[in-house]
């Protein structure tokens, strides 16, 4: 009865939503009638009080300016060795999607080679609807960067850390999604494809960090980079090498091409990872008898990874367009690990124990996967429909011994052969109306996955290698999600908002052959969310965001095996655990330039690992549970400045706290 009256509620209000556009057009050299290539374009509020958007004219003089929302603007466009201009626009509600300029003709400059900028040098940012949308082709703040990584390096409340994995102010790791769509890419293959991206390659980056209900329940957070459309025709390309020394090197190559026709457009991504890195961990746990236990890791991995992408759009008719996509990580590697764990008095004064261990491990990961995406746009509606397959299939093989010290003993000697598959099904439709000034978009969305694992473990036993049954595995799983969303956004006067709600219904098998054990659950979960921005005047706004999101444990969290970390270290999967729901609160601020935000959300269930210590053993093992409740916060600001034409400072600050209980057993 509730849903019903939501829809109906929504459904009256329809009429007060709020419809952007596209603004499109083409410089030439008004003397010779030639295209006018990386020309500077900014789009900013009639009374100029500040830059909405950036933008530069790819090869063939052409620029676009997406997702404007309705109101008069002045568009200014400059490059060395013309004139600049400036020309009043307005785009109104009752106007088409797209709003064609024409040619703009721009006249030669007398004093030639005079630098010329757009004035107003401001960060290419736009906060709407609890989405914050930065601007870079175009952007001056990105001028120096090399790839779309570092760039990603400079975005509020994203931390990049060495080994590429990102990580939100709220402690979630985003997903990352190209045009829309999620790319479903492990951690090496994003590092991989943003250093392949060069800043003037994209348009923008919008940062959303609680994610509305149109989107998976799963997502705590999306970063979404939207590529710049070069309507030139012909061959493009780019080369990218990215090149570490610290301890150990590591190379980067990429290489980028495209190729473009009037009906179809080729894409070629090559990347290439050599050299090595290196992990240290190092620990001092004190036990139950009054000792102390020093753990101390050192492993060294050589990489030889190729990535290879190809795509190929075809548009069938205007508006209507069908991509077909294939793609393939190949991961090589080479793990050494030296371990040493040595139990001294409490004092430190005498060793009672000393163990080294050392690993050999051989892992490799072949990827594949493919998909077909169509897109249709209408005079007032789209559809979107994707599927896409993926296969991952992990192998790996091991040398473990452990020694006592002194006196080089062989205490452990084990062989280990795994291989674990995994295979993704998804099917995803959405649609968008505008209804007179209103917008409104549903969709649907199915998953199946299966996960086959198989590890076996061989223990050295009187010179003879025998296997192990207690820590050898067999291991399946299996999981569907279905999901269906509703969202509603609107406008009216300075209030802008929008309403949204997701239903996901998943089911999942564990089944563990080796204990001979199958767990079987079935949930449903609503998942709302709303946001309300008050534009105050221009440039400045107040924003208030809720929303529930929701994270399913993973294959590895279920898998009732133990995972070695060290001879006396291991962590075991728990396949009786529970999803965590998440409920987050955002006030955000925004005048001109400046940026804060406060954050405050609670997690229920959220899965960890635990420690549990044996002291009769001295084994450390994690376990997986679900903890009653986790507390967050989080106070965020930022505020960019031009100290000199040649001196720009992009300044952040943030604040973080968190609160959880958590058992120690042992």
């Amino acid at each position: 009865m509730g849903l019903k009256f939501l829809l109906s509620y929504l459904c009256s209000i329809a009429s007060l939503c709020l419809q952007a556009q596209t603004i499109t057009g083409k410089l030439v050299d008004g003397k010779t009638g030639q295209s006018i290539p990386l020309g500077n374009l900014a789009l900013a509020a009639q009374d100029l009080s500040s830059q909405i958007k950036y933008a530069l004219s790819d090869t063939a003089g052409i620029f676009e300016f997406r997702e404007t929302p309705h109101g008069k603007y002045v568009l200014s466009a400059s490059c060395i060795g013309y004139k600049n201009i400036q020309k009043e626009i307005l785009l109104n509600e009752n106007g088409t999607n797209i709003l064609n300029l024409g040619t703009i003709l721009m006249t030669e400059d007398i004093s030639l080679l005079k630098e010329v900028t757009v004035k107003g040098e401001r960060p290419n940012f736009e906060i709407r609807n609890g989405q914050v949308k930065i601007g870079v082709a175009g952007n001056p703040f990105f001028k120096a960067d090399a790839s779309l990584l570092d760039v990603f390096r400079k975005l509020l409340g994203l931390q990049i850390n060495p080994d590429g994995t990102m990580l939100l102010a709220s402690r979630a790791t985003p997903t990352l999604f190209v045009d829309g769509k999620p790319v479903n890419m492990n951690r090496d293959e994003i590092r991989v494809y943003l250093s392949s991206l060069s800043p003037d390659m994209i348009e923008s980056v919008e940062q959303i960090n609680q994610p509305s209900s149109k989107y998976d329940g799963e997502y705590q957070g999306i970063i979404d980079v939207k590529l710049k459309r070069n309507q030139a025709l012909g061959l493009r390309g780019s080369y990218n090498i990215r090149f570490q020394r610290n301890l150990y090197s590591l190379l980067d190559n990429t290489l980028a091409l495209t190729f473009k026709t009037n009906s179809f457009v080729y894409d070629l991504n090559l990347g290439q990872t050599t050299g090595s890195t290196f992990y240290k961990y190092h620990a001092l746990q004190y036990l139950s008898d009054s000792n102390a236990m020093t753990t101390d890791t050192r492993t060294i991995t050589f990489n030889r990874n190729l990535n290879i992408q190809a795509r190929v759009g075809y548009q069938i008719l205007k508006g209507h367009n069908l991509e077909a996509y294939v793609r393939t990580y190949q991961i090589g590697r080479n793990a050494v690990t030296g371990n040493q764990l040595i139990t001294q008095t409490y004092d430190f004064a005498k060793t009672v124990s000393a163990i080294t261990s050392e690993n050999n491990a051989l892992p490799k990961q072949h990827n594949y996967s493919g998909g077909l995406n169509y897109d249709v746009s209408f005079k007032n509606s789209e559809l979107h429909v994707a599927t896409a397959l993926a296969q991952i299939d992990n192998r790996q093989t091991e040398d473990i011994q452990n020694r006592k010290v002194p006196g080089n003993q062989l205490t452990d000697y084990w062989k280990t052969i795994a291989r674990n598959n995994v295979m993704i099904r998804a099917a995803q439709a959405d649609y968008t109306q505008n209804i007179k000034r209103g917008k409104l978009e549903f969709g649907g969305k199915f998953a199946y996955t299966t996960t086959r694992n198989n590890l076996r473990y061989d223990t050295l036993s009187n010179d003879v290698f025998i296997p192990d049954p207690r820590r050898s595995n067999l291991f399946r799983y299996q999981e569907r999600i279905a999901a269906a969303y509703f969202s509603y956004s609107g406008h009216r006067d300075k209030f802008n908002y929008s309403l949204s709600i997701t239903t996901e219904q998943t089911s999942n098998l564990a089944n563990s052959i080796t204990d001979a054990a199958v767990t079987e659950k079935k949930y449903l979960k609503w998942l709302p969310s709303l946001n309300f921005t008050n534009e105050i005047e221009n440039s400045h706004q107040l924003a208030f965001t809720y929303s529930r999101r929701l994270t399913r444990p993973t294959f590895e969290a279920l898998n009732p095996f133990r995972f070695y970390l060290s001879p006396r270290n291991y962590w075991i999967g728990n396949p009786y655990l529970q999803p965590s729901t998440t409920e987050l609160f955002s006030l955000s601020y925004t005048i001109r330039n400046f940026h804060a935000s406060l954050n405050a959300g609670r997690e229920k269930d959220p899965m960890v690992r635990y420690p549990e210590y044996d002291p009769v053993t001295n084994i450390l093992a994690y376990l997986g549970t679900n903890l009653p409740y986790r507390n967050f916060a989080n106070i965020q600001a930022s505020m960019p400045l031009t100290v000199r034409k040649w001196w720009r400072v992009n300044n952040n600050i943030g604040l973080y706290f968190n609160r959880e209980l958590r058992p120690y057993l042992g």
